[in-house]
């Protein structure tokens, strides 16, 4: 903050400095011919722009790192300033643009922004009649502790208000970002974002044509992998989106997440996300659409290998790391990179679009053994294919499904030229065990130069099993699991395939030969659907083999379909238990359906005799709906939420705003507020009860058969989610919903189905974990 008249003068003719001195760094730079020809590989629409100097569109989707989000009190910025800003303002540098323009700035900033813009111009003023008290600096404005949104402005804004208007830079040389990414968004929203927002219907005739992309950005992973959402999912939504860019014939860059960091399990951590980035690299190598590893710019840096140990080059290695993470005022976040690191994950992806990733100099490859039901030992060989001598530590992070075995120490490893070694490290398994075909996980390796991740796709040998997912409807009886067992080691292999199920067990002869597979169909027989709502079981899985042992295992949970008019009990967003019993209900849900639309009457239990504040809400009811087409119900698909905040009071309640593809991503329709009924009431014994209806008319893509002869399931969820009031905090143990799913909250496949018809028989809904 400037403290004095003299002070703001010297910072004006600071930023007027820096200004003619990156104009001047701006001019002397250009791309080479070999830069050129990679942009032109890669994204040769873009490059024809910037060449041209045209205007480029960019529209931007992902999680809250395109977002720029920021944690609580600090300064939010515009899209400018996120990774997707830093890379095109670097980009753009080259063909002497003036800097990337937020075309729609978070409206958490738009006011602070107009104040500040305000301030400047007032302050402008005084300066030249100097009458009356001096206003506010516009840089105290910025940085006030009172604001409820403190924002730092662009560099770039702040040195174009010191030009004067005829030195402007031109306006037609801009690169402009749509941001329509969501903080908090799994990649199942990817769906939602690229629809009419993005890529505008054709104007009506006589109406100018909507503006719409050159490139899409899309960034999705980090909050996957926080909630450890399927792998195949991911890559299905992924492969999705760019496919519905593809067809509108715009350039895509897909970007792998960032790393995540907890300095109390960093190796854990700093892995989470690195399977995802396997799975995005994929999905952009088939697909052919130019990739960023924004994970891998986070942790590639120096390395000081030379003066450390095998012991301690993994600690120093995450001094580097841990500060990308940093705030002032001691605080860390461990899934929200700072704003320096904003820079640099830009900076170094623009690199990468021009000169290609950095090579590693020492060629990794390995494989994974299967020792035992819940063991196994990764083999890893390093190869050194260049003239020079190479020393290395080698620094596993985490696997998935998998975990270093505790104990296990990095490996130091001297690799003259041309030759090889090997080394092995135990793990074992996860709470959350998954066999597929390849091993997903991460090394960080310290080089003489550098450091820097090696993530491992390694086979699993000698058998690995793999599952069908998704959601499986209308099940009764029992149900055939279609597993398919795989030979990946390079002998061959004979034994017996022991599964068991609810305390029943059958054995199945196996035998195969190196590099083939064969169905290893599970028939699983389920509970009467009449005598209980629910259940969950493991399904294990054990091969005997002449040397070992191995068990695969998936856990199976059915739900009922619910029934209209049918009373449903709700249960706690705490994971399943197998085999421990379900505790008594204490909310509960009966919806009922004719014609005209969906009643959904939820009972939730008194307060314990303890009533809320005024200014306090009781808790939040989110409903949803797939409402699709006959054929999509069950398919993986994007869903959003009904959400209405419940008040103390009883009485009518207001929705939140609905977003046009609330009941799926084939939708895109404005809803009128008129067809949503919210109202809640308190009973005498001080329970809830909350009405929450939706009319039929804005399920417009749904047969709503309730005969039976079309469509009569209705994907469907409610989650309950009650404040204490006591504290005023909601409390995730008050929490209820219909079901728990593997999948994310926004994916289609997470819902239950609803049975409309009027006389339906009851049916299982079974998902697998």
């Amino acid at each position: 903050m400037f403290t004095s008249r003299s002070l703001r003068h010297a910072a004006l003719a600071w930023l007027l400095l820096l200004a003619s001195t990156c104009l001047a760094v701006a001019a002397a730079a250009s791309p080479t011919p070999a830069q050129e020809a990679a942009l032109k590989k890669l994204l040769p629409k873009t490059l024809a722009k910037l060449q041209n100097r045209e205007p480029l569109r960019v529209v931007s989707i992902g999680d809250n790192l395109s977002t720029f989000y920021q944690p609580a009190g600090f300064p939010r910025y515009d899209s400018s300033m996120a990774w997707q800003g830093r890379l095109l303002d670097k980009l753009g540098g080259l063909y002497y643009y003036h800097g990337v323009v937020d075309m729609e700035p978070h409206r958490e900033i738009t006011k602070s922004q107009k104040e500040a813009a305000a301030a400047w111009e007032a302050w402008t003023q005084w300066q030249k009649n100097q009458k009356g008290p001096p206003p506010l600096d516009p840089d105290a404005l910025r940085f006030r502790a009172d604001l409820e949104s403190p924002v730092a402005m662009p560099v770039g804004a702040l040195i174009r208000r010191g030009f004067p208007a005829s030195q402007q830079p031109e306006e037609t040389a801009a690169i402009q970002i749509q941001n329509l990414a969501r903080d908090g968004a799994q990649a199942a929203q990817a769906l939602e974002a690229l629809g009419p927002e993005a890529f505008p219907p054709p104007a009506a005739p006589g109406d100018p044509p909507a503006p719409r992309p050159d490139l899409v950005t899309i960034c999705y992973g980090l909050n996957d992998a926080l909630s450890g959402l399927p792998l195949e999912g991911y890559r299905y939504f992924l492969t999705q989106a760019v496919a519905i860019c593809q067809k509108q014939g715009v350039e895509v860059l897909l970007a792998a997440p960032p790393v995540i960091f907890e300095p109390g399990q960093p190796r854990e951590s700093l892995g989470r996300t690195r399977p995802y980035a396997q799975i995005a690299r994929e999905v952009a190598a088939l697909a052919k659409v130019a990739f960023i590893d924004l994970g891998a710019a986070l942790v590639e840096g120096p390395s000081d290998l030379q003066s450390l140990t095998a012991g301690d080059a993994f600690s120093a290695a995450l001094v580097p790391i841990a500060r990308q993470f940093q705030y002032h005022s001691g605080i860390m976040e461990i899934s929200n990179p700072n704003a320096a690191s904003a820079r640099n994950m830009g900076e170094k992806a623009a690199a990468t679009l021009l000169n290609g990733p950095a090579a590693s100099p020492v060629e990794i490859t390995g494989g994974m053994d299967l020792t035992g039901p819940a063991e196994a030992v990764v083999q890893v060989r390093l190869f050194n294919p260049s003239a020079e001598n190479r020393t290395i530590v080698i620094s596993p992070l985490s696997f998935r499904g998998w975990q270093i075995k505790a104990g296990t120490s990095d490996v130091l490893v001297n690799l003259p030229p041309g030759k090889v070694r090997r080394f092995s490290f135990p793990l074992e398994a996860a709470s959350k065990t998954e066999h597929g075909l390849l091993l997903r996980g991460s090394l960080l390796v310290s080089d003489d130069d550098r450091q820097y991740l090696h993530d491992c796709s390694f086979p699993v040998r000698p058998l690995s099993l793999t599952w069908p997912e998704g959601r499986f409807d209308g099940k009764s009886g029992d149900m055939i699991v279609a597993t398919t067992l795989t030979n990946q080691s390079p002998l061959s292999v004979k034994g017996t395939a022991t599964i068991k199920w609810m305390e029943k067990s059958q054995s199945v002869p196996i035998s195969l030969d190196p590099n083939k597979s064969m169905p290893l169909p599970l028939r699983l027989a389920f509970p009467d659907p009449t005598v209980t709502s629910r259940f969950s079981h493991i399904v294990t899985v054990s091969i005997t083999l002449p040397d070992r042992t191995l068990r695969f295992e998936r856990l199976v949970e059915g739900v009922q379909h619910i029934e209209s008019g049918k009373r449903f009990p709700l249960i706690s967003i705490a994971p399943p238990v197998p085999g421990t019993p379900i505790p008594d209900p204490d909310t509960w849900i009966t919806p009922v359906v004719d014609s005209r639309g969906l009643y959904i009457r939820i009972e939730a239990p008194s307060a314990g005799g303890s009533a809320g504040k005024a200014d306090q809400p009781w808790g939040i009811i989110d409903v949803q709906l797939d409402g699709r087409k006959a054929g999509e119900n069950g398919s993986a698909g994007f869903v959003d939420r009904l959400n209405a905040t419940i008040p103390w009071n009883d009485g009518p309640v207001t929705l939140r705003k609905i977003r046009p593809a609330v009941f799926g991503e084939t939708y895109f329709l404005d809803y009128s507020m008129n067809g949503f009924k919210v109202a809640a009431t308190t009973m005498p014994d001080g329970s809830r009860r909350i009405e929450f209806n939706i009319a039929r008319v804005n399920l417009l893509q749904h047969e709503w058969s309730l005969e039976g002869s079309g469509q009569y399931l209705l994907g469907f969820s409610v989650r309950v989610s009650r404040v204490d009031p006591r504290t005023g905090d909601f409390n995730p143990a008050l929490t209820r919903v219909v079901a728990n799913s593997p999948y994310g909250a926004t994916d289609a496949r997470s819902l239950t189905p609803l049975d409309i018809y009027r006389n339906p028989s009851p049916h299982w809904s079974i998902k697998l974990y």
